[in-house]
């Protein structure tokens, strides 16, 4: 099993050594190819993956055909359309690989049998949730009260890496602009930072 997941998982609950095999023989490994789709919009998502190497976007079609990024997911994270496995309603959007990736696949079947072989499942459930809705609310908030300059500015001084790793417009996709206005905003930065 990958050591960060378990370390993951070890930081949240205490599991035994019985447990820890028990997860290990549940899980099933996924590979992707750079622009290989894991979820399809209008398919309802009966899985939740752990990604292990890699980096994937969520994105949203609007009627024009022009995509709204919703999310970027790397090493570490979870990723899923969380609100349509939960409520098994199909899902909104769309779920790609940026980068090769390779990631651990827990089916709904998995998560539910997990619950009843590992004593504190429900609690780590419990904490993922929580903390993928709380990051949700964040995001919306964003969505609502920040500029493009101050989306882009938050990204500079938090996930730095991703704007190494991402291309340009996927960026401009997920600020909600075109990427001339993000070329702007960045020439903008670079002036004020030499200034």
């Amino acid at each position: 099993m990958n050591s960060d997941l378990l370390h993951q998982i070890t930081k949240i609950i205490s599991i035994t050594g019985k447990e820890i095999e028990v997860l290990k023989s549940k899980f099933k490994k996924k590979t992707l190819k750079i622009s290989e789709v894991l979820h399809s919009k209008g398919t309802v998502c009966n899985f939740e993956a752990y990604v292990q190497k890699g980096m994937l976007r969520s994105y949203y079609t609007v009627e024009n055909g022009t995509e709204r990024i919703i999310q970027f997911f790397e090493e570490g994270q979870w990723v899923g359309d969380f609100d349509s496995f939960l409520s098994s309603s199909p899902s909104k959007f769309t779920i790609q690989a940026l980068e090769n990736c390779e990631l651990i696949i827990f089916s709904k079947e998995t998560i539910n049998s997990l619950s009843n072989q590992i004593s504190n499942w429900s609690i780590l459930r419990e904490f993922f949730y929580k903390k993928i809705f709380i990051q949700k609310d964040k995001h919306t908030e964003s969505l609502l009260t920040s500029t493009p300059e101050q989306w882009y500015t938050n990204l500079l001084k938090n996930r730095p890496q991703l704007l190494n790793r991402v291309p340009q417009y996927f960026i401009a996709q997920y600020i909600g602009i075109q990427p001339e206005s993000l070329s702007r905003i960045r020439k903008r930065i670079a002036k004020n930072d030499f200034s």
